[in-house]
């Protein structure tokens, strides 16, 4: 399966500690332009997509994250706040304790372009393992991380990243990986791209 391409593009201006990012706890969710049923719906997410929280306005709360958009790269709106979760509370209670996964590695390469020293794109590579696969034929791994990009000017860019993968069970003592591929835009003249948290989670099985 191909990994997605994903932008490193700018996501927030202000610190990093200020960014609070946030899941999609249900499939088919509204954007809306405007918070309230009578704004423009834009486009609907999935459960499990990652977003960035800008501010709470009643019921509702504006988010924004890469992609969609494709002048700027990232796309804002608002989501009903009882379909957003706080991503580092978010439980799995539907996965049995003894299937939860283990994570062996998290890692992050960037290659540079030449003579610039500016990042050109850079693949983060998980890899783990189920604690108990007995019986089971197929498990869907959701990941995802913080990434924070320094660019030349200084400035830290917080990144999320996520990605879900269906993988076969054929052995199990099997380990398995994801790869997630990511282009910078040079134009912001990255120099550094640091992991500053990262989970795996099975989010699925037959």
């Amino acid at each position: 399966m191909r990994s997605p391409l994903l932008f490193l593009l700018l996501l927030l201006s202000t610190s990093v500690s200020a960014v609070e990012y946030l899941v999609v706890t249900s499939d088919s969710v509204r954007v809306r332009a405007q918070p309230g049923l009578n704004g423009r719906s834009m486009l609907m997410l999935n459960k499990g997509h990652l977003v960035i929280k800008m501010e709470e306005q009643g019921e509702w709360t504006r988010i924004y994250f890469t992609g969609k958009e494709e002048k700027t790269g990232k796309t804002e709106g608002w989501m009903h706040s009882s379909f957003l979760k706080e991503e580092n509370k978010l439980q799995q209670q539907a996965v049995p304790e003894k299937l939860k996964l283990e994570v062996i590695a998290a890692e992050l390469t960037c290659e540079k372009i030449i003579g610039a020293e500016i990042i050109q794109g850079c693949d983060l590579h998980f890899q783990y393992e189920l604690l108990q696969s007995a019986d089971l034929k197929s498990i869907k791994v959701g990941c995802s991380a913080e990434l924070v990009a320094r660019a030349r000017s200084g400035d830290l860019i917080p990144v999320p990243v996520n990605q879900t993968l269906d993988h076969s069970v054929v052995e199990q003592s099997d380990t398995y990986s994801m790869h997630i591929l990511m282009k910078a835009d040079v134009s912001y003249e990255l120099e550094q791209v640091n992991i500053e948290g990262s989970r795996c989670q099975l989010v699925g099985y037959l």
